[in-house]
């Protein structure tokens, strides 16, 4: 990231600015490091995982199998 006062948003813009048509964000995405590429699209975000492990946890007090 290049701007580090912003999180996940190089050039943050406001949702008027938007509406308006405002080029100030609009910038280049940054490029896949070939290293981790790979790695980057096969680990499953975390918040899938603690949501598939709450699922199976209720289905496992209510009884309930998968669909």
């Amino acid at each position: 990231m290049n701007n580090p006062d912003h999180d996940k948003t190089p050039v943050p813009e406001s949702s008027q600015e938007t509406q308006q048509g405002s080029k100030r964000g609009a910038g280049k995405l940054e490029t896949p490091d070939p290293a981790t590429e790979t790695v980057d699209k096969v680990i499953t975000p975390t918040s899938v995982k603690k949501m598939e492990k709450e699922t199976e946890e209720i289905r496992s007090k209510t009884g309930t199998s998968k669909p």
